[in-house]
């Protein structure tokens, strides 16, 4: 997995990370260049920037933690990942609704059996 930044901004990838601020590889990014093109090249660079913010707002959704020395408190980049989402999202004038997962519901039986749906709510089993 690969990162890399350009401040010329001369690739996809780079103007996604300028948009996002997922621009610094020596004290950590939270997108690898793979991800970021995978959204690029389905979705176009707009909404790539949109998906990759909500991207990072799931892996900022991990509970906090302490042990020993160390704390790990990710509530205040989670809300600010949020806060960013909001502001590109008007900004790209891109509708967040337009964005979630589409799902489909389908009978449990076959199309071409005589089962009812019914049926198969009481279906208790082979003979």
């Amino acid at each position: 997995m690969t990162f890399t930044f350009d401040p010329s901004l001369p690739t996809d990838i780079d103007l996604v990370r300028f948009h996002i601020g997922d621009t610094n590889a020596t004290d950590g990014h939270y997108l690898e260049n793979e991800t970021i093109n995978y959204f690029v090249t389905n979705e176009g660079v707009n909404k790539a920037i949109i998906l990759c913010i909500k991207y990072i707002i799931t892996q900022l959704s991990t509970p906090n933690f302490v042990q020993d020395w160390l704390e790990v408190d990710v509530e205040k980049a989670r809300k600010g990942y949020e806060n960013l989402l909001k502001i590109k999202a008007d900004e790209l004038d891109i509708a967040l609704s337009t964005l979630t997962a589409t799902s489909t519901v389908k009978n449990p039986t076959r199309a071409d059996s005589y089962q009812s749906s019914d049926d198969a709510d009481t279906y208790t089993g082979a003979p």
